[in-house]
């Protein structure tokens, strides 16, 4: 063997032995990560709550937890509810999720056996619960179960952009719940006096447009709440009121602010606000009546940002005097899927508790401007609205939930089908200019009821 065939050999016996020792670690790598147990968490796609998921929350767990991988799921939120029921229905692997993103809620999934019990895990570990609101945490416990843990709740508003207020010299909404002269009248009238050009579009200002979800909850301004009164602790009803004279009235008075006062914009104007970023944040709309997640959807509207503003919180106003329940509340949990066990449960319950300790909780206050659940982080999140004083934040944050009730699309089972059937019918009526409230409402109540039933039978459910 000459030797340059031995030199060869030789580089080439010590290059497998460099590789070899390369590649060791990027084994042991391997190794590691094919060890680690994993956990799917489904989220909606959400752009302030996404980054929070990936840049923060899932890289803290995972440090603190190496031996678990955590894979985010992100699901358009209409298409959430299908996805997750598949995913269940087909064994596929989903442990931690929201029931409330989509689809029917918290109430049909407990109903369907969905939710994975808590309450033995809590009891084993001596898990502190009194850091949550009370009346909170006790939205998702039913006959001495709790189902989830509440991570964000929020009631409805009027959100008003201030800077449209001040160049009008128009006051301020007030910021308590029980001032009686913030009435529908008194609102009407300030967007009567703020509304500009409302027949061009391209150059209009309005002075409200009115979102209040889901749309049985307008009836609640003025005192006509609809559903009889245990469905929202037993998630069913036999019927729905949407007749009563203050059920007509609400209707129509929303339908008014558009054909008949012209203060809102039609569903063509609302559509080229859209275009520009958002109705209220487009800055040509002065109140928007809606649900709570206002807060954070608006927050990056700021006047440090091209074409911001600042703007305010009130609540939403009486419809009819003294008018007791008015705002619709919001809570959502996180939720375990039922049937799991061992070490698949354990795991589950590890980055659960995760996602609701202190920290974590005030990393998705800080990151998302969303309302937290536990007493103290709240007196923080009072602190993040530069153009409200935290008195008056906590004062109208607050006035919601003692006039308000936990949202019909929560609590009633079967809510998708009950939704969509006032929906298509009401749909024309919202954009016909010579809608009648009176005239259609019954048929309303006809389908909606006989909904109810269908429900309530598909369920196996007695009223007796």
């Amino acid at each position: 063997m000459n030797r340059r065939l031995l030199t060869w050999l030789g580089l080439l016996a010590v290059l497998s032995v460099v590789l070899a020792a390369c590649a060791a670690p990027a084994g042991d790598a391997g190794a590691e990560e094919s060890m680690q147990r994993e956990i799917v968490w489904m989220a909606r796609t959400n752009v302030v709550e996404n980054p929070w998921e990936q840049d923060v929350a899932i890289p803290a767990f995972e440090a603190a937890n190496p031996d678990i991988k955590v894979n985010l799921l992100i699901v358009d939120q209409p298409d959430i509810a299908v996805k997750r029921e598949a995913m269940i229905a087909a064994g596929e692997p989903l442990h931690v999720w929201s029931p409330n993103w989509g689809g029917n809620g918290f109430a049909s999934d407990r109903v369907r056996g969905l939710l994975h019990d808590l309450s033995p895990l809590i009891e084993r570990d001596g898990l502190d619960t009194s850091v949550f609101i009370p009346e909170v945490l006790a939205i998702y416990e039913n006959e001495g179960r709790q189902y989830g843990f509440p991570f964000l709740t929020t009631g409805s508003y009027t959100f008003y952009n201030m800077d449209l207020f001040d160049a009008a010299g128009v006051e301020y909404p007030p910021v308590s719940w029980d001032d009686e002269t913030w009435t529908w009248d008194r609102a009407l009238a300030i967007a009567q006096e703020l509304t500009v050009n409302p027949d061009d579009p391209m150059n209009a200002t309005y002075g409200w447009v009115e979102g209040i979800w889901p749309a049985e909850a307008i009836t609640w301004l003025f005192d006509a709440f609809p559903w009889p009164e245990d469905a929202f602790d037993t998630g069913f009803a036999q019927s729905i009121d949407f007749t009563s004279e203050g059920a007509v009235k609400a209707f129509q008075s929303r339908h008014d602010l558009t054909y008949k006062h012209k203060v809102a914009p039609d569903a063509a104007a609302i559509e080229g606000l859209s275009a520009l970023g958002g109705d209220f944040q487009s800055g040509k709309v002065a109140m928007k009546t809606t649900g709570g997640w206002g807060w954070w959807v608006y927050s990056p509207v700021t006047p440090d940002v091209e074409g911001g503003f600042c703007w305010g919180v009130a609540p939403l106003p009486f419809g009819a005097p003294g008018a007791p329940t008015r705002a619709v509340i919001f809570t959502d949990p996180w939720v375990i899927t039922a049937g799991m066990e061992g070490q698949e449960l354990e795991d589950s319950w590890t980055f659960i508790k995760y996602l609701i300790s202190e920290d974590a909780a005030r990393a998705y206050m800080q990151a998302t401007n969303t309302p937290p659940t536990q007493h103290k982080l709240l007196e923080e999140w009072y602190q993040q609205f530069g153009c409200m004083d935290p008195a008056d934040v906590k004062d109208v944050y607050q006035g919601a939930f003692t006039n308000g009730l936990e949202s019909s699309n929560h609590l009633m089972v079967g809510f998708d089908e009950l939704n969509s059937t006032w929906d298509n019918l009401l749909g024309v009526f919202w954009s016909d200019p010579e809608g009648d409230a009176a005239s259609l409402l019954p048929d309303v109540e006809a389908a909606v009821g006989e909904a109810l039933l269908r429900i309530a039978e598909e369920e196996d459910y007695s009223f007796e």
